[in-house]
């Protein structure tokens, strides 16, 4: 594991509750209720991982919040794309970027919830 992942993968439960943060908000400024799934399965799987790291239950939530959470924001880029020629263009461009920065941010999420926990006892390569 590479010296940049290494302190992501040991803090990956604030990781979780950021990105959870991060949806908060769009769902607040949307006024969407299906953004808001995102941003309460998220901050649910920081507190799992930080309070339960080893168990099965964490490990399959966390899988599936990341993959929700890519699964919604690839949709909302799908969503806006559409805009891009229109009126809408320059608020299409940003809502577009936002929601691609998230849908990298859940891959990584995806990758941090996968990866193993780092421990006093691991040698690293």
């Amino acid at each position: 594991m590479s010296r940049v992942l290494r302190p992501l993968v040991a803090n990956a439960a604030y990781a979780f509750i950021v990105v959870g943060a991060v949806w908060l908000a769009v769902a607040f400024l949307s006024s969407s209720a299906l953004i808001l799934w995102p941003a309460l399965v998220c901050i649910a799987g920081g507190i799992m991982l930080q309070q339960l790291p080893f168990h099965r239950l964490t490990w399959a939530w966390i899988v599936s919040a990341a993959s929700m959470g890519f699964l919604l924001s690839a949709y909302e880029v799908y969503a806006w794309a559409g805009f891009l020629g229109g009126a809408f263009s320059s608020l299409a461009t940003v809502s577009l970027l936002g929601f691609a920065v998230l849908a990298v941010a859940h891959l990584l999420l995806l990758y941090l919830g996968t990866a193993k926990p780092v421990t006093a006892n691991t040698v690293p390569n």
